[in-house]
């Protein structure tokens, strides 16, 4: 009984570089809403409550929650070479200056 205890905190403990994090969305829905949730971060002329209201928005919008989000990220840092092809695709989406289309 131990050792079935340990070998399990053993594979837990592995990094999972090898298996496809599962984000709970698509690749481009999670990448077109973290790059609308960005242009609304940076949006100048929005105050808090506009901010929060377009951020809201953004989500809705592309069907997303917040705890899906969380958990896409979360899910991210078990499939790095994945994360890293997706945050790249944001930063060069963001430095473009656009929004990015909205996800039906």
């Amino acid at each position: 009984m131990i050792l079935v205890a340990l070998a399990a905190i053993a594979l837990a403990a592995c990094p999972k570089e090898g298996r496809r994090a599962d984000l709970g969305m698509t690749d481009t829905t999670f990448v077109h809403t973290m790059i609308r949730l960005h242009a609304v971060a940076v949006d100048s002329s929005l105050d808090s409550v506009a901010r929060d209201s377009a951020r809201r928005g953004v989500l809705r919008d592309n069907h997303v929650t917040v705890a899906q989000l969380d958990a896409a990220v979360e899910s991210l840092s078990f499939d790095t070479r994945r994360a890293e092809s997706l945050w790249t695709r944001i930063d060069r989406e963001t430095k473009k200056g656009s929004p990015g289309p909205k996800v039906p």
